[in-house]
């Protein structure tokens, strides 16, 4: 019975070890699911989300096939989005049946530039005829796909994603198969052993003759019964079933006075060498059947421990070879559980800040090279683009007359980004020079819309010994405040105004208050103060000296500090007017102003105008009373010149 259940063990163990065999090879699932797009578009732009790509786990293998050239762009969604504008776009979706198709989104159809090389870009792939890359592209992120500009996207997209290949009765089958198999080994070990017990030896092994066994044996022989053969002993069965036989004559008896005693050849007695003998052979063995036993069952923990083992290994598969619940189709909303997450993203990450700074810098140093403003327009725009314009003018007509600072070299020390989902978008930056001794640059850069690039506004030197504000990290941000907000000791709008009346007037500016002194070495240069020097120097004896300001069309740029005020950057124009006071005196020009103006000296006067940038930090509107606006950075410039009207 036990080779029965023994067979049946072993064929229900080879059946669960078969199909367990079979779920990780005939009947395992693909090792990627594959969404496949054919359906042509007219649209230019195609549109993937994050949301699509994450429809299935892991990391995605994008193909993508075209007649000419193909660009992928990947940037946050509303980037992305923002790039698409109105204009005419195709959006790629996960169909029921895991394939791509297209929903047709209306919009303007004119032809659209090249999404390759912007700004709001996380990274790009381009290729001709073929783009074909690997990523992992988080919800929040899209991707947008654009063939030659001004023609269809590309219709033919294929992406990938690997398929967790989960096989949960490969464990529960594996493991039921190993243990009926050692169930199988057991039951055969044991039918072995009860077999072989029943059958028995067909004679008995030798064993040491007792001491009244010999002595009975002399007496038998003294009286003539006939002896056994020597070692033989007659199994208990057979010498129940035969009886001895009576009708057999005597041996004969020994002779008359030999001794009745055996010995062997050395003369020993040969009972006592069969006694020895004995206990030899019986000590041999019973080291033989220990050994045999313990061999014996070494080989049986071998055969039943095998499956046992891999039974046991079964069980730190990985969760994919078992069962597990399914998850829960109802899932509670997710929350905010950052400070990040629930404000909005910066207008540009670290990363891509580094890029357009190294733009920058290769714009300005070829516009400086070349003296074209319409090179440095590439990335320079506003005061810093008129400032360099008047430079350029000036020095292609006198290349004596010294350059503008170019864009510093060094790393970024700080930089604070807008936290904004829209257009117009503000950065701040301040940059070392690889030069230590150069003072730090402030920089301020803007994208106007969404298929801009940054541009830098404004371009000032810290102010020595003056300390910037708190700021977030990079990561975080900083909002942008109207400039007539009142969260501020001073509206923005009003600070450009009353510090340029301040310059002029010093201490009887009305608005002189609001700014602190100390530390404003823009006032030391170019205030009251330092007029008043002018008008007594002896050159100007014969002239009169006047200052006015006006304002320019840049609007002022701001980010929040950390306290609840702001660091404000804006710039204003101030004209020297300089006349003479004589009859037959003549204003001279020299350097620059003379080149703008067109004329070597003048009777009716020259009018400088000088390009002021100030770098302010605004107090909070709940700021102790008295709280004074300081200057952190500013540059002065040309800007023009003209001759006064006679």
């Amino acid at each position: 019975m036990r080779y029965i259940l023994a067979a049946v063990s072993l064929v229900i163990s080879l059946v669960l070890l078969g199909l367990g065999i079979g779920q990780r090879t005939i009947w395992a699932p693909p090792e990627t699911i594959v969404a496949q797009l054919e359906q042509p578009t007219d649209a230019q732009l195609l549109y993937l989300s994050g949301e699509t790509m994450n429809q299935h786990d892991g990391r995605q293998t994008v193909s993508i096939s075209g007649s000419g050239a193909v660009t992928v762009a990947v940037g946050r969604d509303h980037d992305v989005l923002g790039w698409i504008g109105e204009s005419q776009h195709a959006v790629a979706e996960l169909g029921e049946s895991e394939e791509l198709v297209l929903a047709e989104e209306a919009g303007d159809s004119e032809a659209l530039p090249t999404i390759a090389g912007s700004d709001l870009w996380i990274e790009e792939y381009a290729g001709d005829g073929e783009v074909r890359f690997e990523i992992d592209l988080p919800v929040g992120f899209a991707m947008l796909v654009q063939g030659e500009p001004g023609a269809a996207a590309p219709a033919d997209v294929r992406v990938e994603w690997p398929f967790d290949a989960k096989t949960p009765l490969f464990g529960p089958l594996m493991t039921a198969g190993f243990v009926f198999l050692a169930l199988a080994l057991v039951l055969f070990l044991l039918a072995l052993g009860r077999h072989r017990r029943r059958r028995g030896p067909q004679r008995r092994s030798h064993r040491e003759l007792t001491r009244a066994e010999r002595r009975q044996l002399q007496r038998d022989a003294r009286e003539g019964l006939p002896l056994p053969e020597r070692g033989v002993t007659a199994a208990p069965e057979r010498d129940a079933l035969e009886a001895p036989d009576v009708s057999a004559e005597p041996a004969a008896s020994p002779p008359e006075g030999a001794s009745t005693d055996r010995t062997d050849a050395d003369g020993a007695p040969e009972g006592d060498a069969a006694v020895g003998d004995g206990e030899d052979a019986a000590k041999r063995t019973g080291e033989g059947k220990a050994e045999h036993r313990a061999a014996r069952t070494r080989r049986r923990f071998g055969i039943v421990a095998f499956p046992l083992l891999a039974s046991i290994a079964l069980t730190g598969c990985g969760p994919q070879y078992w069962p597990s619940p399914e998850p829960s189709e109802t899932a509670a909303t997710p929350t905010p559980s950052t400070l990040e997450e629930a404000l909005p993203q910066v207008a540009l990450t670290e990363n891509q800040f580094e890029r357009v700074l190294d733009e920058t810098r290769e714009v300005v140093a070829a516009a400086d090279t070349e003296l074209s403003a319409e090179t440095a327009a590439r990335r320079v725009a506003g005061p810093a683009l008129a400032a360099r314009t008047t430079n350029y003018e000036v020095r292609s007509q006198n290349d004596e007359l010294p350059a503008l600072q170019g864009i510093a070299d060094g790393e970024v020390q700080l930089l604070l980004p807008q936290q904004t989902e829209v257009w117009p978008r503000t950065a701040m930056a301040v940059v070392a020079w690889e030069d230590g001794a150069q003072a730090q640059s402030a920089l301020v850069f803007q994208q106007a819309d969404a298929r801009s690039d940054y541009r830098l506004i404004y371009q000032m030197t810290l102010a020595s010994g003056v300390q910037l504000p708190a700021v977030a990290s990079p990561t975080i941000g900083a909002a942008s405040l109207p400039l007539d907000t009142p969260l501020l000791v001073r509206r923005p709008s009003e600070i450009t105004f009353a510090y340029a009346d301040m310059l002029i007037n010093g201490d009887d500016s009305s608005y002189a208050s609001w700014f602190r002194q100390e530390g404003d070495a823009l006032r030391e240069q170019f205030g009251r103060d330092w007029k008043d020097e002018q008008r007594e120097l002896p050159e100007y004896e014969l002239t009169n000296l006047e200052w006015s300001w006006d304002d320019d069309e840049q609007p002022p740029l701001m980010l929040v500090a950390n306290d609840g005020g702001a660091l404000v950057a804006t710039s204003f124009n101030e004209t020297q007017r300089t006349t003479p006071n004589e009859e037959g005196v003549e204003i001279s020009t020299a350097d620059g102003a003379g080149i703008l103006a067109g004329v070597e000296a003048s009777e009716t006067g020259i009018d400088t105008t000088y390009q002021l940038q100030v770098l302010f930090a605004v107090p909070p509107a709940d700021a102790p009373e008295g709280a004074e606006i300081q200057i952190v950075g500013y540059a002065q410039t040309l800007l023009d010149a003209s001759e006064v009207p006679g």
